[in-house]
């Protein structure tokens, strides 16, 4: 399960409790490791949508930690430590698919302003701009 918390999730991977924050430096990091973009972790060769291999899910997840000295062999037992839990690989692909999303990876979210006035395609708008016109 993951947490968010002051600019990073808390992600718990067996034994391992992760501080995540997938920011330019862990991308480039992360890519570095992997040999490709890590929107390739998603599109399959044909541009279709794919699952990532474990392996480099855990990559991503060691990569976006901000806590030092998780080797390979302390992700590896952790996923153990998972799976042994109840977890699935399919969890871990929901928790890096949230992370990228939070991280604003596939697009910013803009905030919505209240102030902003509704509009619609409703006749009575445009009624009511022709009375307001005819007024004039």
């Amino acid at each position: 399960m993951a947490t968010k918390t002051a600019g990073t999730t808390q992600f718990q991977l067996g034994n391992l409790s992760l501080d995540l924050k997938l920011d330019g430096k862990a991308i480039l990091n992360i890519e570095k490791r992997l040999g490709k973009s890590v929107m390739a972790l998603f599109m399959n060769a044909n541009g279709a949508m794919q699952m990532p291999p474990t392996n480099e899910i855990l990559i991503v997840l060691q990569g976006a930690n901000q806590k030092h000295g998780v080797s390979d062999t302390d992700m590896i037992k952790a996923f153990q430590e998972y799976l042994d839990q109840g977890n699935s690989p399919m969890d871990l692909f929901v928790a890096i698919s949230n992370l990228f999303e939070e991280s604003g990876f596939f697009g910013s979210k803009t905030p919505t302003d209240d102030k902003q006035e509704t509009l619609t395609l409703d006749n009575e708008d445009v009624e009511e701009t022709e009375a307001d016109d005819k007024t004039l």
